[in-house]
């Protein structure tokens, strides 16, 4: 695993405060230090009327006021945390994938200060969650999530590096791995005029949920002692993952599965966990400078 630090984006509100106590425990779990990332604007209407300067130092005192308290909110919240704290001009979501390419893990809070009425996830989560060169968390759900690992499998390379990343997650903090390959059935939609397949959904069920556990055990290799277990179960991947999500304490998804096309970072199970999961959510980007597995077509 990446040795890098922990980096956590903030701005204020509660969401990220929460990001915040969560990723300073992460952080101390993975023996790194955590830095908390505040980005700021200072450029307004009232530049034409006032000295530019004078503003950008205002901007820049309160910006420095405001991480600083953040980080002493991390530190109270795990002790043991090595809290470093920085406020850099810029647009957050640029200054956060910047600071995403030497980083193990950025995490980020479900919504920003400024999020319309009725916004689950913010543009800044978002954007960062989907073009992030690590792997990314986004805070969300129970306020204690407890339980084991889920991760979402489906056979392809983008899911062979989740499962190594929810292992991992699973050894770190001594508990199971949960992988689920969900199976939707009929499997694609037929051309207009085609004769209709028949097939045995069962049959296909089951030849995808041994191939779900073929994928799983080879993953398990990297971490011997951690217990898991795969299911096989029909429906929507999203539905299902959202679902199995109220019993864990973190859920891993690839950055894009099959069905992907180039271009897509982030597939719709992913962007829809992001929504809608009852814990935090990791999206397995391969951290920068590692080697994992090939990208899907």
């Amino acid at each position: 695993m990446n040795d890098g630090m922990v980096v956590v984006g903030i701005d204020g509100g509660e969401p990220s405060l929460r990001a915040a106590r969560w990723a300073a425990a992460e952080a101390t779990r993975r023996g790194v230090p955590l830095r908390v990332l505040l980005a700021f604007y200072w450029r307004t209407p009232l530049t034409a009327f006032a000295p530019s300067g004078e503003l950008a130092e205002a901007a820049r005192r309160f910006a420095d006021m405001l991480v600083a308290d953040v980080a002493r909110e991390a530190s109270a919240a795990d002790p043991e945390a090595e809290v470093r704290a920085a406020a850099l001009p810029g647009h957050p979501a640029e200054v956060l994938l910047k600071a995403g390419d030497d980083a193990a893990l950025l995490v980020l809070g479900t919504r920003g200060r400024h999020a319309a009425t009725g916004t689950v996830l913010g543009s800044v989560s978002q954007q960062v969650a989907v073009h992030a060169s690590c792997p990314v968390v986004v805070v969300r759900g129970r306020p204690d999530p407890t339980g084991d690992i889920l991760v979402g499998v489906d056979g392809s390379p983008a899911s062979d590096l989740a499962l190594a990343l929810a292992f991992d997650e699973a050894r770190q903090r001594g508990c199971g791995l949960v992988a689920v390959r969900a199976v939707e059935t009929p499997l694609a939609p037929l051309p207009v005029g085609a004769p209709p397949v028949l097939y045995d959904t069962a049959e296909v069920q089951r030849v995808l949920a041994e191939q779900a556990v073929e994928q799983v055990s080879e993953a398990s290799k990297r971490c011997p002692d951690v217990r898991w277990e795969c299911h096989g179960v029909p429906g929507d991947a999203a539905d299902v993952l959202v679902e199995r999500s109220r019993r864990a304490q973190l859920a891993v998804v690839g950055s894009r599965g099959r069905g992907g096309f180039t271009g897509l970072l982030l597939g719709s199970v992913g962007l829809r966990l992001l929504h809608r999961a009852d814990c935090p959510v990791l999206i397995a980007h391969a951290p920068h400078g590692a080697q994992g597995p090939e990208e899907t077509s």
